[in-house]
Order: structure tokens, then C-alpha cells, then sequence
């Protein structure tokens, strides 16, 4: 029998290639929805780079320990 998620986030936009972009499309919902409407090169830079932000708050920093 097969299940259906219907929260099952959609698969990132080409664009988000970095971990922390990857992680705050899979994570937060406001952020994807700013990356779906995103259609500029420096709004999808810019919210890169608060997803670089975001990631590093909320990830433990192993370079610190």
C-alpha cells in the first residue's frame, strides 16, 4: 500500500546549491517560500546568504569544541 505525505516538502530550485541553502529549504518554510519567488540573481544571493546565516546559528560549531 502506498503513503502519501502531502507536508512532504517540493524538491529545491537548481539554484540552492549550498548545504546550508539546502537545509533551510528543507526547514523553513518563510525562507522557501522568499527562494520560490526569488527570480534575480542577487535576491537568490542574498538569501543564501541568510540561509548561511541561519545554519550557522542553529548547527553547533565543531571548530569551537
Amino acid at each position: 500500500m502506498m503513503q502519501t505525505n502531502h507536508h512532504a516538502t517540493p524538491k529545491a530550485p537548481r539554484w540552492i546549491k549550498t548545504a546550508a541553502g539546502q537545509w533551510a529549504w528543507a526547514t523553513n518554510e518563510e525562507w522557501r517560500r522568499f527562494a520560490d519567488r526569488a527570480l534575480s540573481v542577487s535576491e537568490r544571493q542574498q538569501l543564501l546568504a541568510e540561509a548561511e546565516r541561519l545554519h550557522s546559528q542553529h548547527a553547533p560549531s565543531a571548530d569551537h569544541a
